[in-house]
């Protein structure tokens, strides 16, 4: 039966089902069943149900084929747009890596550039040193030394602690100690001191004196050459008996308002010794010395951030130094004071600062007259020759670093302050005379034995004059 025939007996069936059953329109499907027809209207009222059947399949498989196909492009979508993303990604680092690479390369070559611009500079320097005339000292080019630069480093100051200081430094000055002290100092005769003095001489049985430290890559020069006088000062005042040297590491760690990795103050380390003691130091010590020695002769200040970061307060010895312990090996000074006329900042900024009481500020306010240049250097040569050595604060310039040997002054003398690297601290041992009437220190750096003169340098003491330096020390 085709499909046009089968639409109209389909038509006709409904009407005949119509005329002989008005009240019922349907019969059941057991009715057809027990009276069974051959009629072609009977046929497809048994059939209607089974067609209707597989065309609900074919529509909800048709469904399910669109909800998949919909399914299947929106993941499509997804994963394009993830695709994408990801290139997206891997294009931005590709360029950023780019980037980078082209300006750590570009980078490099400034640095590169900068490294032969400097050495030329340096070497051109040294050059000049050693062709003028009139200078009284060589120069040979150090490969570590750098010119000046503005590093930035950072400094914090504890006024409360600091004002704590200027307390013990005004008992020290008022007490029965310091006027013995300033008797003694003053009824020395001036005219009984050598032209020439060197410290590792007169008490050389003094292990300690004839020690060259090397600070490396810290700034702690203000705690080594504090902790050096401590040593050489307590030997001395023993007569040899002591010949421990004091630990730089306890200071550069321990003590909090002297300073750290970036400077510091050497008249706060003294005072330390004073009030919180030293434990021994050098290798076989309680506390060695730890910061790495082997960025240079002397190292950058370009290193001290690294020290820096590294540095801690250990109260305990080493491993192997098990004699003692920590509290045990402590020795202690007793009174810490400054030479020169100088003054302490209380803040960062430097904006508050106080006056010190000095050895020379105290005898120049009681003397019938001012003192002269020659009268204040006699009196920093009476401190050291009748108790020991003190520590010297002066100016490194650019220059300085390459000093070989004789009697350093600034070259060239025009733009002298445009050359300051830094400030240092070193230890003075002695003094002499040069040329006549002129007189230079002598006195021990913190940059091992492999820089200057086998680590010993000499200085016109013009330049410390011209400042108004400080000197620091303090008695055992």
């Amino acid at each position: 039966m085709g499909l046009d025939e089968l639409a109209i007996s389909r038509r006709r069936c409904r009407v005949e089902d119509s005329a002989a059953h008005p009240s019922d329109i349907s019969a059941s499907h057991e009715e057809l069943l027990q009276h069974p027809s051959n009629s072609d209207c009977d046929s497809l009222h048994i059939r209607r149900p089974l067609l209707l059947t597989v065309s609900s399949k074919n529509q909800i498989m048709k469904e399910k084929e669109d909800r998949s196909g919909r399914a299947a492009f929106v993941s499509r979508r997804t994963k394009i747009k993830c695709l994408c993303g990801i290139v997206a990604i891997l294009i931005l680092l590709g360029i950023s890596f780019i980037a980078a690479a082209i300006g750590f390369y570009l980078k490099l070559q400034k640095d590169v550039e900068e490294v032969h611009e400097t050495k030329a500079y340096l070497m051109g320097l040294v050059q000049q040193v050693n062709q003028a005339p009139e200078l009284k000292w060589k120069a040979k080019y150090n490969p570590f030394g750098t010119r000046k630069k503005d590093h930035n480093f950072p400094f914090d100051k504890n006024s409360t602690a600091i004002r704590e200081y200027l307390n013990r430094l005004s008992e020290f000055f008022n007490s029965e100690k310091m006027k013995q002290h300033l008797r003694e100092l003053t009824e020395f005769p001036a005219d009984s001191l050598p032209s020439e003095f060197d410290a590792r001489r007169k008490w050389s049985y003094c292990s300690s004196l004839h020690n060259v430290p090397n600070q490396g890559g810290c700034g702690a020069c203000y705690a080594v050459a504090a902790v050096g006088v401590a040593s050489d000062r307590a030997c001395i005042a023993s007569n040899g008996t002591l010949q421990s040297m004091f630990s730089e590491e306890d200071v550069l760690g321990c003590c909090a308002v002297c300073g750290n990795c970036y400077g510091g103050d050497p008249l706060k380390a003294l005072v330390y010794w004073v009030d919180e003691g030293l434990v021994t130091g050098g290798r076989d010590g309680c506390r060695p010395y730890s910061v790495d020695l082997s960025c240079g002769v002397p190292c950058s200040p370009a290193v001290y951030p690294l020290a820096e970061y590294r540095r801690k307060c250990y109260r305990q010895c080493q491993d192997i130094y098990f004699q003692y312990n920590y509290e045990s090996d402590k020795h202690y000074g007793s009174m810490a004071y400054s030479m020169f006329p100088r003054t302490m900042s209380l803040d960062n900024k430097g904006s508050e600062r106080v006056k010190l009481p000095t050895v020379i500020g105290y005898l120049n306010e009681t003397s019938d007259e001012p003192l002269t240049d020659k009268e204040i250097r006699q009196i920093i040569m009476k401190e050291l020759y009748l108790w020991g050595p003190m520590t010297m604060a002066f100016p490194v310039t650019e220059e300085f670093l390459h000093y070989s040997s004789g009697v350093f002054s600034p070259f060239p003398a025009a733009n002298f302050s445009d050359r300051i690297v830094y400030w240092h601290v070193a230890r003075l041992i002695g003094w002499g005379k040069y040329d006549g009437d002129n007189h230079y220190w002598l006195a021990v750096n913190s940059f091992g034995r492999h820089w200057g003169d086998d680590g010993v340098f000499r200085i016109d003491t013009q330049l410390l004059e011209r400042f108004g330096l400080e000197y620091e020390t303090a008695l055992p």
